[in-house]
């Protein structure tokens, strides 16, 4: 639960990293477990007592010493919650947008129907817990509840900071890639009127806690299905989506993933991504009731030469751009402290190389990534205001 990748850069470093292409916003992902344990035992814990419990008193403490070096700034006695503050602070300074997931509840590799963290009520899903949470990181972020010294505010976001803790936090996901779990006896809660009740009763904790944060409702499917939301077909018994019930209407964002790596054809490519999502932009898009802001908040590809010039990857660098809409590439990680119970697991999606020091794959950055983020801030100066209310691209 201490974000990645500490143990070979420092926050400074690797923000920098990101802004060096152009980049202006970070995906941070938490885990409700982690709320679980402030509330319920008494207070966060010490990134060292994490370590050790991980990986035992000698590999947890050598990763924890290598964190140290890096991150001089921390104290000895840093808690997991604090490095997220110590994030969000540098990415401030440096004029980077923070947006937060929560990706799981249970701490552990996403997303498997059978991971528990599939769906509201699944093994480690408690759905009072996960809007607990979510009450808990929205007011967290805006009261300065563990900062020692005040996190600068040399910005704004349309001239408000968006929070007093994170001035640079302008949004919250409700969950991410929400999918049928596998266990059959949840299969029948498995429907767009659970995820209606559940989330909206999410977002109304997220506004209640912090009404400045943008809120992003992501789909059923692995989150790559949002067509009921915008056509205003049932989500559930008499209910459709509708705007004018919600107090929050206006800080509504809708995200989507895909993965599509077996993507040959992109004319069809783009026609599926607009009859199941980005038809949410175009009120002359057939079926559309109802246009909100879209944020393709993942997608990516293995990081080799292939890959990027692949269909599916210039599809995509250049459908994004066209439409006006920020998005958001999984993932920068170039490997992790440990993944499925391996420790140091290399990540082949990851932006950086195993070291966290330099691109994995130089043509994907130069040649790929980066003419995308240019194309997507031009895209984004000419259509200012009209689609979405703000750009993130790393996760």
């Amino acid at each position: 639960m201490v974000p990645e990748g500490l143990q070979y850069a420092s926050i400074p470093d690797l923000v920098t990293k990101i802004k060096s292409i152009g980049m202006n916003a970070i995906r941070l992902t938490w885990a409700v477990e982690m709320v679980d344990n402030i509330l319920d035992n008494g207070g966060d814990v010490e990134i060292k007592e994490s370590f050790i419990s991980i990986f035992g008193v000698n590999n947890g403490s050598r990763v924890y010493d290598a964190v140290m070096k890096n991150n001089p700034s921390f104290a000895p006695n840093i808690t997991r919650l604090q490095v997220f503050d110590a994030i969000a602070a540098e990415c401030a300074k440096q004029q980077v947008y923070v947006h937060l997931d929560n990706h799981v509840s249970k701490a552990s590799w996403c997303c498997a129907g059978d991971d528990g963290n599939a769906w509201f009520g699944d093994k480690y899903f408690d759905v009072a817990k996960w809007k607990r949470a979510l009450g808990y990181m929205a007011e967290h972020v805006s009261t300065n509840m563990y900062n020692e010294r005040p996190i600068p505010r040399p910005w704004s976001i349309n001239g408000r900071s968006q929070g007093k803790s994170w001035p640079n936090l302008v949004s919250m996901s409700l969950r991410n890639e929400l999918r049928r779990p596998s266990d059959w006896k949840q299969w029948i809660f498995y429907n767009w009127s659970e995820w209606y009740d559940n989330m909206t009763a999410g977002a109304e904790t997220i506004h209640k806690a912090n009404p400045d944060l943008l809120i992003f409702f992501s789909g059923l499917k692995s989150d790559s299905q949002l067509r009921p939301i915008f056509t205003g077909s049932p989500v559930g018994l008499d209910q459709v989506f509708d705007m004018a019930e919600l107090d929050y209407a206006n800080k509504i964002v809708l995200e989507v993933h895909d993965y599509d790596a077996d993507t040959t054809n992109c004319t069809q490519k783009q026609i599926n991504l607009i009859t199941n999502s980005f038809g949410v932009l175009d009120r002359s898009a057939p079926g559309t009731k109802t246009v909100f802001p879209l944020v393709m908040s993942e997608w990516g590809f293995s990081q080799s030469p292939d890959q990027y010039t692949a269909p599916y990857a210039s599809c995509l660098r250049r459908f994004l751009p066209e439409q006006g809409v920020g998005w958001m590439t999984w993932a920068l990680s170039g490997s992790y402290y440990v993944r499925s119970g391996v420790p140091d697991m290399d990540e082949p999606w990851g932006l950086l190389d195993h070291e966290w020091k330099d691109w994995r794959c130089h043509d994907c950055i130069l040649k790929g990534l980066l003419p995308m983020v240019q194309a997507t801030l031009d895209g984004g100066e000419q259509r200012k205001g009209t689609i979405t209310h703000a750009r993130y691209y790393a996760d």
